[in-house]
């Protein structure tokens, strides 16, 4: 069907499906006006920083930190639809933050997201896991000019605002 590059196609779904994205795009929306309020992310991470993946979890449900989100990420394996299953999740997010370890930058995967969260006009946020460390940045960060922050709970809140 036609329509504008980046639009989703509701008419071979389930209506359930596209209340779920319209209802999600409204709420953020309406959070996009209003400070403090959690946003949806999606977090693009290679599996091997997943302990640091879930600390940053944690932290957002912690009061003590100066930000929250609704995790909006994939936390089982890929299957061979993924990439449909990613495009319909970064659909309902506003937000992408990329944790940087140390092999986040070889991950095709990480790559694909990253790619798929500007082809939809999300706003991409690199983040690099260990301070001590300064390890590549995705390709796909470094072609679009997104911002690289240090894991500091004041400016992942402030970005994420």
């Amino acid at each position: 069907m036609g329509g504008s590059e980046g639009s989703i196609d509701f008419s071979s779904r389930g209506s359930d499906t596209g209340e779920k994205i319209f209802r999600s795009a409204t709420d953020e929306a309406e959070r996009a006006t209003h400070p403090r309020i959690q946003r949806n992310v999606f977090i693009s991470f290679a599996v091997e920083d997943e302990a640091q993946v879930n600390l940053l979890r944690s932290q957002a449900k912690d009061d003590r930190f100066d930000f929250q989100f609704r995790d909006y990420s994939i936390k089982e394996p890929f299957d061979e639809a993924w990439k449909t299953q990613c495009k319909e999740i970064i659909a309902l997010t506003s937000v992408m933050i990329v944790p940087i370890g140390e092999t986040t930058a070889d991950s095709s995967a990480v790559d694909w997201e990253i790619r798929e969260a500007h082809r939809q006009g999300k706003k991409v946020i690199g983040m690099r896991i260990h301070k001590d460390a300064n390890h590549r940045i995705p390709q796909a960060l470094r072609e679009s000019g997104d911002k690289i922050i240090a894991w500091k709970a004041e400016q992942l809140g402030d970005e994420l605002q």
